[in-house]
């Protein structure tokens, strides 16, 4: 291309004023240099569209996520009327369920209020610290995971009066995930001169989140 070039055609120098540096060319050339420079100078900086990280997902559902515990009805042996203070004694099972999916381990406690007296004579209830359990037993696999001896479900404590909350079987956390029977005994112990009829307790299950203190 320079042999076709007339004198008249190369790009003027334009000296900045007071610069002995390289001249400037004329708007016309200088354009051109830097236009292709700008591109140049983008691609260098690598601004091209981002592309998206590949990936690969799954996500787990709990179908009936709840956490339940309940102790079945029991009724004990009748007594007969006595002078004397009386005991009696059964044994209470415990239904206990962790369909939470969520591996944080529960445990159970167990209260009761004061037995009620229903009949027809001029009875009084029984104080719930009357009302005691033993040591509860080792629970059982109904379904799900299985029983861990170290880690649960497993008895805790020796029992006690129900008047106060008692802890009875707890999971560690990623344990008892499934659903567990334990059976408690209870001993109820009768005042002397208690009057004929019925006496009826409420039990308050409380089955939370983690494991037991």
């Amino acid at each position: 291309m320079a042999g076709n070039l007339k004198p008249g055609d190369w790009p003027e120098r334009v000296e900045p004023s007071g610069s002995k540096g390289a001249g400037i060319m004329n708007a016309k050339l200088g354009t051109k240099v830097l236009t292709v420079a700008g591109i140049m100078a983008f691609s260098a900086m690598g601004v091209v569209p981002a592309l998206a990280d590949n990936s690969v997902s799954q996500e787990i559902t709990c179908p009936s996520p709840a956490r339940t515990a309940a102790i079945a009805n029991q009724t004990l042996t009748a007594v007969e009327f006595s002078q004397s203070q009386q005991q009696q004694t059964g044994t209470l099972t415990l239904t206990a369920t962790d369909a939470t999916c969520t591996g944080l381990g529960w445990n159970v406690t167990v209260q009761s209020s004061a037995l009620g007296y229903t009949g027809s004579g001029s009875g009084s209830s029984i104080a719930a610290a009357n009302l005691a359990i033993g040591t509860p037993n080792t629970p059982t696999q109904v379904s799900g995971q299985a029983v861990s001896a170290e880690n649960g479900p497993k008895a805790v404590g020796t029992g006690g009066a129900l008047n106060n909350s008692v802890e009875i079987i707890d999971a560690l956390a990623n344990y008892g995930m499934g659903s567990y029977t334990q059976t408690v005994p209870v001993t109820l112990t009768i005042p002397a001169r208690s009057v004929v009829g019925t006496y009826t307790a409420t039990l308050t299950v409380t089955i939370s989140a983690g494991p037991g203190a």
